[in-house]
């Protein structure tokens, strides 16, 4: 299953304003792909980054509990809001349409 992975944070904990931020992000980076491959977690996009102090990745993983995990290692959770999105693909979000009775 994939997981859409929203990550917001205010700009006083931001990387670029806070220098504990961004000296644990710029430590934990590099080790990103490894702490998410331990955790059972493929990262199939990102982390992507913007101005609007939201860090956006999609990853990949079979249980709920290993994106948790990965989260956690990562510290993401430690100094950002993160929701977690189930998502499918589009070839599967179509075959799931397919499969069921519209309502109207």
């Amino acid at each position: 299953m994939h997981f859409v992975l929203l990550a917001t944070h205010t700009p006083d904990t931001c990387p670029t304003a806070n220098a504990t931020t961004r000296d644990l992000l710029l430590k934990i980076a590099p080790d990103l792909p490894k702490l998410a491959q331990k955790a059972g977690v493929d990262i199939v996009a990102g982390p992507f980054v913007n101005r609007e102090h939201t860090v956006v990745v999609v990853v990949r993983s079979d249980k709920a509990e290993n994106v948790d995990r990965f989260l956690i290692e990562s510290h993401f959770s430690q100094w950002n809001s993160v929701r977690v999105l189930p998502s499918l693909t589009m070839e599967e979000g179509l075959v799931e349409i397919q499969a069921q009775t519209p309502i109207f």
